[in-house]
This record gives C-alpha cells, structure tokens and sequence, in this order.
C-alpha cells in the first residue's frame, strides 16, 4: 500500500513539474509568437485617424461659420454706413442678421458714429458666434468662438466742384432752361447737405459761344486793353493741348497776356444785340464758392443765348480746380469774399504718396450739353483796335437801319474828291456826313470797337460796306466771311473745338479729376463727345425732368462709399 502511494505521489509530482514546464514553454513561445501585433498599433491608428479628421471636420464647420459671419458683417456695416439710409443703423445690422439666420449683434457690439451734418457714418460692428465642437471635445476642446468685425465707413471729404452748364440759344427750346434750373439747384442742395460746411467749394461755369469770367477774376489777369467791355479769353490752340494749362496769374508775374476777346455780335443782323461775349452779370463765372442761397440764386438768374462751346467751358471748369489758383482764393479769402476754410484750395492733385490730410479731397467736373460744339467767333487783329474808316455824323447810337444814314465809309484807293462813301446820300464825296455844307450833325471818328459796340458784325456789312463797296464785299465782311472775323468749329481750326474738347478732358482725368457728363436731350454727336469726355460710367442722358434724376445721381455718387476694413 504505502508503495502504491509512494508512485502515486512521484506521478503527481511529475504531472506537476511538467504542467509548470508546458505552461513556462507555452508562455515562452507565446512571448516569441509576433503574429497578431499590428492590431493592437492599428487600433491606436484608427482612433488617431479618427480624432484627426474629426478634427479637421470641426474646423471646417469653424470656417465655414465664421465666413459666413464676416460675410454678414460685412454687408451689414456696409448698407448701415449709407448716408442715403433711411432706418436706424443699428436695425439695419440686426436685420442683415436675421436674414442670414444668425442671432443678432448686442447693441454694445455696434458702434456708430456720424457727423453733425450727416457728412459722414462710421459703422464699427464686433461680433463673435461660439460653435459647439463634434471631435475636438475628446480633447477638451468643447466650443470654438467664431470673431468677425468689419468697419464701413461713407464720408464726403475735402471736394471741389465745377458746374459747367450750357446755356446756349437752343436751352431755350422744349423748356431745357425751365428744366434744368430745378435740377442745378437741387443738385446744389444734395451736395451741400452731404458735405460738413468749409469742405465744399462750387463754382459755376455757364458758356455759350464764350466763357464771361467777370471783372472779379479778371483783375488777377493781364487782358489786351482793345476795350473793357466784357471779360471772355481767347484761348490758344496749345491752351487745349493734352495737359492742364493753368490760368497764367499776375500773381504769379508771368507776363503773359491773354487776348480779350472783341465785344461784338456775330449773330444778328438787326437789334437786339447778341454779343460774342455775354457782359450780363448772370453770365460771370461764379468761383469757389460755399454759400448755397448764392449759388442757387445765380442758377435761378440764368438766361440763355449764343452758339455752343463745350471746350472752353470745359477749359475753365478744369482751371479752377488746378492748385495754380490758389493766389487767387486766397486774395478772396483775405478780402473777406470767402471763407478762412477755403485758403489753400484748390488743393493739390492727388500723387500716391501724399499722406497730408487733404489726400481724400475730390475735384470733380460736371458738364452738362443740350447740343453739340458750334462756331466760336473772334475778330481778327486788324479790326480788334485803332481807329475805323468809318465815321458817324450825328449822336444818335440807335442800332436800326433807318439811322445807318448817319455814317460813311472811307477808300484811300479812290481820288480825293470823292474817296468818302456816304451811306445817307449813297454817293461818294469829298468829306464824311457831316462835314459838308447842309450836313446834319458833325463827323466823329470811331475806332473798331466803337463799331461794333454800335451795330453787329452782319449789320456794319449790309448797311455800311455792302451799300459802299456792292455785295461780294458786304458778303467777306460779315460773320460767315474772311475778312474782318476768324472762327473756329467742330470742322474748323487747329485743331476744331472737338478735339479741343477730348483733349482739355483727358488732361483733367489724367491729373485724377472725377468727370460726369450730361446730355440733356443732346444729338448724337454732342452725346459721343460727352461719352468720350467723361470718366468711365459717368456719362448720361436726360430728357424733360429726367434733367433731375441725372444730377441726383450725380450727387449720389460723388459721396465715396468705401469699407475701409
């Protein structure tokens, strides 16, 4: 028995040792055995993967939140900056808001800030959006928060305006006149509403067949002294070249002197007068000015007469927004015509570096046409001045044909004895009317000027040298002749007053000014040198009281609208 146990307990023992080898083998080969591994690492990847691109998703959802927030912002801030605007700025915002599904800004979050005379609105709106997170939370990310801000701003700053109005004979037609004084006024109005007082200047240029600048602005020139009867400037060829030619200023003593042009009628050939150069006061140039009742008073006076001359309407629109009349500005400032604020004006072309605090001042020019550029009349050099063959033999300055009687004509070229033409006896003599036994009245010398202060041009051709000298004559001397006048069209000169026109124009828009152009019931070729002359996209046209919706735009965009962040 105790050996049956003794065996047992050996087989026992043995069973035990080996089990405790098998199992030190098995976990030996278990721990050599490298089948199986990338699971464990693949599991590790997977959830890296899956933390990354849940990540990235978070990000997106991120960026496509905060795009969408800017985006609202920024159209937000922009309509509520517009000074045209009629609801509250801040409703403005929360509505671009609510129509993008997104909670509206707290008011604390918008800030507005406007000028006293509503010249400018600054709308500074700062919001942020936090946006719960699917993947970053597993990293203890649980929200991101989605900032946007956007500054818009509309502001009218340092501007100077030049009105060029056509207020030729063909204004009166169709009620354009009637029409387009509202339309200026109004304009005047919107302008000066919008602008902070002392940052506005306008003036007002009206032509016609010429450009009456006025004795106030002619006393800073030198003019021939022909006469001083009227104000108007026969510009020169090279005037119109394709630079801003500035007014040459006794100021400045540069001892050039501009050509006064004659004071004569080109147009009539019986009274009432028409003169080449207007000399009534509602035809003067009115300069830099920042009284609005002014202006609009000027505007109201306005009458209409003459042929049509777009280019020197057009050069003296761009001279008085050139820095070379400053002398001038600032004598006015001194004399007390305008006010302290405009010393300095204009003020000097914008270049890329400036950096003073005028760099945001515009100079603009409109123009408005109702026609096309027409003949332009000048007596030629020996007719502007001196004494006349002509000479009247009583007072009467009467401009009619039945007082013609009184003048005669004198021809060097016939004998003595009868050498003097007398338009009352249609004879040729030995003295003038007047001189001679029976003769009413005494004989007085005229000078040229003289001449055609009393009768027009087509006049003094048919009643004095036509009735001497016969019609081929009488036909050379009249306005549409050679002889005592030179003209210059849109087919005629050197260049012709259309290429005067383009060229003045892109002089100007090449300094940076801002040109809009109206073509008030215009023909086709007026509206096409308008399109030409303008900046691009300002160029219109207008009929009836359209005239007013054209300025009204005008004036709207002038106001620069602009995000500046």
């Amino acid at each position: 028995m105790r050996r049956r146990l003794n065996r047992l307990e050996s087989c026992l023992i043995a069973a035990r040792a080996a089990r405790r080898e098998g199992l030190g083998a098995a976990l030996a080969r278990f721990r050599r055995d490298e089948s199986g591994s990338l699971l464990i690492f693949g599991l590790f990847c997977f959830v890296i993967m899956l933390l990354v691109a849940g990540m990235a998703l978070d990000l997106m959802r991120f960026e496509e939140r905060r795009t969408l927030l800017q985006n609202t912002v920024d159209r937000a801030s922009l309509a509520a900056a517009d000074l045209n605007q009629t609801l509250e700025p801040y409703d403005v915002v929360v509505d671009y808001f609510v129509k993008a599904g997104l909670p509206a800004p707290a008011p604390s979050d918008v800030t507005i800030e406007a000028g006293q005379y509503n010249e400018y609105r600054t709308v500074d709106v700062r919001t942020s959006e936090m946006m719960d997170t699917w993947f970053m939370s597993m990293v203890g990310i649980d929200q991101l928060n989605t900032p946007a801000k956007s500054v818009a701003e509309e502001r009218i700053g340092q501007v100077e305006i030049s009105l060029v109005l056509d207020v030729s004979g063909s204004m009166n037609s169709n009620n354009r006149l009637i029409n387009l004084k509202p339309a200026a006024k109004a304009f005047v109005d919107q302008m000066f509403d919008q602008v902070e007082p002392g940052k506005l200047s306008m003036s007002i240029v009206t032509y016609s067949t010429q450009v009456s600048m006025g004795e106030n602005l002619a006393r800073f020139v030198n003019l021939t002294d022909e006469h001083t009867l009227s104000t108007c400037i026969e510009f020169e060829a090279g005037d119109f070249a394709n630079h801003v030619d500035s007014l040459k200023l006794k100021l400045a003593s540069t001892g050039h002197v501009y050509k006064r042009n004659g004071n004569f009628d080109p147009f009539n050939t019986s009274a009432p007068t028409l003169l080449n150069c207007p000399t009534e006061d509602n035809r003067d140039i009115i300069a830099f000015s920042g009284d609005r009742d002014a202006l609009k008073a000027h505007i109201d006076s306005l009458t209409a007469g003459g042929n049509t001359s777009i280019d020197i309407g057009m050069k003296w629109g761009a001279m008085l927004l050139d820095p070379s009349m400053q002398p001038v500005v600032d004598t006015l400032v001194s004399e007390g015509q305008l006010p302290s604020e405009f010393s300095d004006r204009p003020y000097a072309y914008k270049t890329s570096g400036m950096t003073n605090a005028n760099d945001q001042s515009m100079k603009v020019i409109v123009v408005m046409t109702d026609g096309e550029n027409t003949t332009e009349y000048a007596i030629k050099s020996p007719y502007r001045s001196g004494v006349s063959p002509i000479i009247r033999g009583n007072n009467s300055t009467s401009y009619t044909p039945t007082n013609r009687d009184q003048y005669s004509v004198y021809d060097s070229t016939r004998p003595a004895n009868a050498d003097w033409y007398s338009v009352k006896t249609g004879t040729w003599r030995a003295e003038p009317w007047g001189d001679m036994a029976g003769d009413t009245g005494d004989s007085v010398p005229l000078t040229w000027q003289e001449i055609y202060n009393r009768g027009s041009i087509n006049w003094v051709a048919d009643n004095i040298i036509g009735r001497a000298w016969g019609t081929t004559v009488r036909n050379q001397w009249r306005s549409s002749g050679n002889t005592v006048v030179s003209r210059v069209s849109p087919s005629s000169g050197t260049p012709d007053k259309n290429v005067r026109t383009t060229n003045i124009c892109s002089a100007a828009k090449s300094k940076g000014v801002i040109i809009y152009a109206i073509g008030f019931e215009a023909p086709a070729n007026g509206q096409n040198l308008l399109n030409s002359c303008a900046s691009t996209g300002n160029s219109m046209s207008a009929s009836g009281t359209g005239i007013s919706t054209a300025f009204a735009a005008i004036a709207s965009s002038i106001n620069k609208l602009r995000l500046t962040q």
